[in-house]
């Protein structure tokens, strides 16, 4: 037996030892953030996307700058925008050769939820992707060169190494604060960073499945030229006798913060009578926290994403519309906002639109003066982006972005738009299949006709490309 030891614990050795199991740079793994970004000198612009790894089949998640130029092949290129309306009847262009050479891939840590673009005036531009996985980060990654990445805090390219944790923190009390799962992520005029966090933090940390736990949730604001936080960066969206959950996405105008509501089943009853919807937090005085009461006007059950049309030319001169996706019912609640340079703003419910299955994130097409800006929506269940038109009053357009298999649906997720003359072209992170969508409107005045014209990427729930997911089922 002593003859045998010391090969049994060479073999336990190397049974314990974990093959490496880096994310592939050819394709997209449950693509999630997007940001579109027009380039001088090129002709269809950069991409950037962040692939959240939700299966965990490999280490890390990345972030990649995507020439569209050069995705594709000899002969099988991204169509232009220019040409899109020329032949409606055109087949779906499918591209799977991403071409990514090195410098425009960096790894970052899994389950990244949506991206924010930083263009600074004095510095390179600035992406900033929140992950909820191990850790609770929130990455900074430089853009020197519009497809070059850097990570910040790291010289490498594994932007791990200088990655910024919201839970673990010096100066916590009973574990909090902490912003546990970071999701929603934007930037705002100052260069302030402002994240949201699905779940409520409860108090002490691991106590919300034992029952008992105090539960908070905040926002977090942190400085976007330097990775730093601190206690005080954490703004409590509690409002007592209200309820409270998890917070979505997060949209910073001038003044003000929108915050949305996750429904959070540790934290609130499924029965109780209200809802977080939105709350909204006042920069100049942050212990300021102002709840619409939203919920009173439409039972939602909670909300995703938000938009704000753009502030008048003349100040006071018009209101403004804020846009929020919201589920249980799935809809698109339409809220007038007032007075949202001054000390009262006043949000009021005006109108709701029933959308497809599992509306997630809302972006708004502005369509020159006089005509107001299209709304898109990603319906993720559904595995359509619906197109809302507001001079018209309803849904226009639902563009399926790809095949449901069985009860799997593509997941759109993260959208953003190129705009050209009066043409829009729209990307969808398909977060189900692995690929973005590429949704052409060629004329803004015919939403109607929106149609997909082509994939980027490889399918991830095909092929090989699920190989990994096979092995874990």
């Amino acid at each position: 037996m002593r003859i045998l030891l010391p090969s049994l614990a060479l073999f336990l050795v190397a049974c314990s030892e974990v093959e490496p199991r880096p994310p592939p740079t050819d394709r997209f793994v449950y693509p999630s953030g997007i940001h579109y970004r027009s380039v001088a000198g090129s002709t269809r612009g950069i991409l950037y996307v962040s692939s959240a790894n939700f299966d965990r089949c490999f280490d890390q998640g990345t972030v990649m700058a995507v020439d569209l130029d050069r995705v594709g092949t000899e002969g099988n290129r991204l169509p232009l925008l220019s040409e899109s309306g020329a032949n409606p009847a055109a087949p779906v262009v499918t591209i799977e050769q991403l071409n990514v050479p090195s410098e425009s891939l960096v790894y970052i840590q899994s389950y990244a939820g949506e991206l924010a673009y930083w263009e600074r005036t004095d510095a390179a531009p600035r992406l900033f992707v929140p992950a909820r996985a191990d850790g609770d980060f929130l990455h900074y990654i430089d853009v020197p060169e519009p497809t070059r990445l850097a990570c910040v805090g790291s010289s490498g390219n594994n932007c791990l190494e200088g990655a910024l944790s919201l839970t673990q923190l010096p100066g916590q009390t009973q574990d909090l604060p902490r912003a546990p799962a970071p999701f929603g992520v934007d930037v705002g005029a100052e260069g302030d960073v402002w994240v949201t966090h699905l779940s409520a933090a409860d108090s002490p940390a691991g106590s919300a499945s034992t029952g008992g736990a105090v539960f908070q949730s905040y926002v977090v604001r942190l400085p976007g030229d330097e990775p730093r936080v601190t206690t005080s960066d954490f703004f409590s969206l509690s409002i007592p006798d209200l309820p409270q959950g998890g917070s979505n996405s997060v949209l910073v105008d001038e003044r003000y913060v929108f915050v949305s509501g996750r429904f959070d089943g540790y934290v609130t009853s499924s029965s109780a009578a209200r809802r977080f919807l939105l709350r909204v937090l006042d920069k100049t005085n942050p212990s300021r926290l102002l709840d619409p009461g939203l919920d009173l006007s439409f039972a939602a059950n909670d909300s995703r994403g938000l938009a704000l049309t753009a502030r008048p030319a003349v100040s006071g001169a018009a209101s403004r519309r804020l846009y929020m996706a919201v589920r249980g019912p799935d809809s698109l609640l339409i809220v007038n906002v007032e007075g949202s340079e001054g000390d009262s703003p006043r949000l009021t419910v005006v109108g709701s639109v029933p959308l497809p299955l599992g509306p997630t994130e809302v972006k708004l097409v502005p369509r020159g003066a006089g005509r107001a800006e299209l709304v898109l929506i990603s319906c993720s269940d559904a595995g359509v982006v619906a197109i809302y038109d507001p001079d018209v009053g309803q849904v226009v357009a639902q563009v399926t972005v790809g095949q449901i298999r069985g009860t799997e649906s593509p997941r759109p997720f993260g959208l953003d738009v190129q705009r050209e003359g009066n043409s829009a072209r729209i990307f969808a992170s398909n977060f189900g299949d692995g690929r973005i969508s590429v949704i052409d409107i060629p004329n803004l005045d015919s939403p109607q006709d929106a149609r997909l014209v082509a994939y980027l990427g490889a399918r991830q729930d095909v092929g090989q490309s699920a190989t990994c997911r096979e092995v874990q089922q």
